[in-house]
């Protein structure tokens, strides 16, 4: 009879600098096992990856220190490419990467991860940058990063180990490459932590090449569109060097954390639906900075406003939604560092 061990878990699992950040030094052991399909997003849901047939059981990913006396700057080495990383108390943004053949770097870099990051939180990022290969043809990137928390859960690992509320991470990466030739990508990643564990435990990789692109809605490509690579990684947790946290989370700390609604209220759009301007009225509690993102249902922008230091009290912004077809978009709420979903219907 096949048993499971629990892995250490709080009620609600949120990703922080403390527990979560690349530490150089740190290597994991990743075993490349067949793909697995991530499944739907939300809460509640069980995840078997119990039998898995492994790939590659000896896959390695070593973290170091760009320069030592630079603590935020972090390389990822595996599969012989150096990535860089910048990583601040409140984020992680990917700066570039190299190898034996090509050199990238990010002229706007992408933001990963915000800290702390929890169920429902999400972040888009914008990124761009130029490069070579072989020192010989020019290579320009373009596109935009969606990184959500979206499914929290039951997680049955391959080692006979269970997670009993897992997160998971969903990193979606849309982006146009030029050179001699150029592509369309959206590359897909599924990340699953848990509690007491500083990396992944579990992960799902699908790269796609788009003849049409994300913002035309969700499914509006399915035919065109190519797999070319599936894979999944399962990170042992005993072998992974942060493997417990021995410091617990600290309530105190956890009860002080804001979110958008403590400082975004008494929010009305109107109308809803709308045809032509939607007004958005609110009253903030304190100075914030403020702004506002429409998106198609799979993260890529079709209009936003621009970010406003504004004052306590009632405010008010307008966006022309005229130029939309009809449907329903997330309309997402930025409020200094942190985000909220909120629904408009274009009728």
């Amino acid at each position: 009879m096949l048993g499971f061990s629990a892995l250490p878990l709080v009620a609600q699992h949120t990703l922080t600098f403390d527990r979560n950040a690349l530490r150089g030094g740190d290597q994991l052991v990743k075993q490349q096992v067949e793909y697995k399909d991530p499944g739907s997003t939300g809460k509640g849901l069980i995840w078997d990856f119990t039998f898995l047939q492994p790939i590659n059981e000896q896959y390695t990913l070593d973290y170091s220190m760009v320069n030592d006396s630079d603590s935020t700057r972090v390389s990822g080495l595996e599969h012989r490419t150096h990535y860089y990383y910048r990583q601040t108390k409140d984020s992680l943004l990917a700066t570039g990467f190299e190898n034996a053949t090509t050199l990238m770097q990010y002229l706007t870099p992408e933001y990963r991860m915000h800290y702390p990051f929890a169920y429902g939180d999400t972040l888009y990022s914008p990124f761009e940058g130029r490069g070579e290969y072989c020192h010989q043809l020019q290579l320009h990137v373009k596109g935009y990063t969606r990184t959500s928390v979206d499914a929290v859960g039951e997680l049955l690992l391959p080692n006979s180990e269970k997670v009993k509320q897992a997160v998971r991470v969903h990193t979606l990466r849309y982006y146009t490459q030029a050179g001699k030739d150029s592509v369309r990508m959206t590359h897909d990643t599924y990340s699953w932590y848990a509690a007491g564990i500083r990396y992944p435990v579990f992960e799902s990789i699908k790269t796609t090449l788009s003849k049409i692109p994300p913002s035309f809605g969700e499914g509006a490509g399915g035919e065109a569109d190519t797999t070319v690579f599936t894979t999944s990684f399962y990170y042992p947790p005993e072998l992974q060097t942060s493997q417990v946290e021995t410091a617990p989370l600290d309530s105190a700390t956890t009860a002080k954390e804001w979110t958008v609604g403590d400082v975004f209220t008494e929010a009305r759009l109107a109308p809803n639906p709308v045809t032509d301007n939607l007004y958005i009225t609110y009253r903030l509690t304190r100075a914030a900075k403020v702004w506002f993102t429409v998106t198609t249902n799979l993260g890529t922008p079709v209009c936003q406003t621009t970010p406003q230091n504004l004052p306590e009290g009632p405010n008010q912004n307008t966006i022309n939604m005229s130029p939309l077809i009809p449907g329903t978009y997330p309309l997402y709420v930025h409020v200094d560092d942190k985000v909220m979903r909120m629904t408009v219907v274009k009728q």
